[in-house]
């Protein structure tokens, strides 16, 4: 799952190169702004790709500028989605937790060099051997060697460990850390961010979740929790995911689904917000690029989006003279999220929905091409043509218990 994130999001950072290198965009504001199309984009990739919802926000540094969600929150006779409903960002919680980290190296409590094992010296005595140190960097840039733990057999695989919340981190470094490393290289290891979050723990002496509550809740006033939004209430956003390969039709995964990710992994891939409020957390990465912000140096931002080739803290990147690209795919089975920053047009979009899959990952395609091309006057890519035949299923049932929208 994970190999094909990293694939498909490389591809979609390829989608927009040429078109940001061959010319300057034209008529800014009045093309951001411009509803109708963010609207119409949104509606034709509901009505042509068998999702429950799908939304999308587009922003500068300084400005949000244009946020839309159509569909439902739960297939099939759910609530109509809005913007202040929650989303789960699977894998980008790790950008969220990358910002967490730069805020507590930003306050000097730890380095992005400090040595995993330096902090816990009794762990590198009962680790495997064949271990290096790693550093904080290693960890949040997938270098440190840790093994992935990226599918649902995995996370089903990690015992259920007792005590307080640094305890259970403790333990499951001690678990994991008994492992045989990974060769050297870039392996996208979401128990690499378990590690990484138990030294800012450690370091900061705060919980996960108070650190969430700190920097992010408080200090960016923005609405934040973890796990499946559906847990908070069953009027949030329910994933969805096909028990049938064949079916056109989605399965709604209730909250008390046993397909839960463990707490260990939340900084990884666990975190909710609303697509109001992420895009809010997006536009304050860009700020921070541009040296905007005050919480953090722009070295710092730059650090977290750029500082490590292919893949730097948290965000997949492309760095070359002509185009900067900072980007990320995100999902943990039944939710789908995509970001990308361009921080040289100033400019940023994310397409998020609540399922997964061929039908999920082509939606977000259409409506990330879409609206580049708009913006950079570039023919826009035809609508395609829904993706099984007759009617679209879910538009049948969204009109059928909401006629008037």
């Amino acid at each position: 799952m994970n190999r094909f994130i990293f694939i498909f999001t490389l591809c979609l950072g390829q989608l927009a190169i040429s078109s940001l290198t061959a010319q300057a965009p034209i008529q800014w504001q009045g093309i951001l702004t411009d509803s109708t199309h963010l609207k119409r984009t949104i509606g034709n990739a509901y009505k042509a790709f068998p999702v429950p919802a799908i939304g999308a926000g587009i922003f500068q540094s300084d400005t949000l500028l244009a946020v839309r969600l159509e569909g439902l929150h739960k297939w099939p006779n759910g609530n109509l989605i809005n913007e202040q409903n929650y989303f789960h960002l699977g894998g980008n919680s790790m950008g969220i937790t990358s910002y967490i980290a730069g805020r507590l190296v930003q306050a000097g409590k730890i380095s992005w060099n400090t040595q995993f094992f330096d902090l816990f010296p009794a762990l590198k005595k009962r680790a495997n051997p064949n271990y290096p140190n790693f550093s904080l960097a290693d960890l949040l840039s997938h270098r440190a060697q840790v093994a992935e733990l990226a599918k649902p057999a995995d996370f089903q695989s990690i015992p259920p460990f007792k005590g307080n919340a640094l305890q259970k981190r403790a333990k499951f470094a001690l678990w994991i850390l008994a492992k045989t490393p990974l060769d050297s290289g870039i392996h996208y290891s979401n128990a690499g961010y378990a590690l990484a979050t138990f030294m800012l723990e450690y370091v900061s002496g705060k919980t996960f979740k108070q650190l969430l509550d700190q920097y992010i809740v408080k200090e960016l006033g923005l609405r934040c929790s973890t796990g499946w939004p559906n847990r908070i209430s069953p009027a949030q956003p329910w994933g969805h995911w096909k028990t049938d390969p064949k079916s056109t039709f989605f399965t709604p995964v209730p909250p008390s689904t046993s397909y839960q990710m463990p707490e260990v992994l939340a900084s990884a891939a666990d975190i909710c917000m609303p697509l109001w409020d992420y895009t809010l957390f997006l536009k304050h990465q860009l700020r921070g690029i541009k040296g905007k912000n005050a919480d953090m140096q722009k070295k710092t931002y730059e650090y977290i989006h750029f500082s490590r080739p292919t893949f730097a803290m948290g965000w997949l990147n492309r760095n070359d003279p002509s185009t900067r690209i900072s980007t990320h795919d995100g999902t943990a089975g039944n939710f789908y999220c995509h970001v990308t920053l361009f921080p040289e047009i100033d400019l940023g979009v994310v397409v998020i929905t609540n399922a997964e899959g061929k039908a999920a990952t082509e939606a977000i395609a259409f409506v990330r091409e879409s609206l580049l091309n708009k913006l950079f006057q570039i023919d826009l890519p035809t609508t395609p043509k829904p993706t099984f035949p007759g009617q679209h299923p879910f538009f049948e049932v969204h009109e059928k218990y909401h006629p008037h929208h």
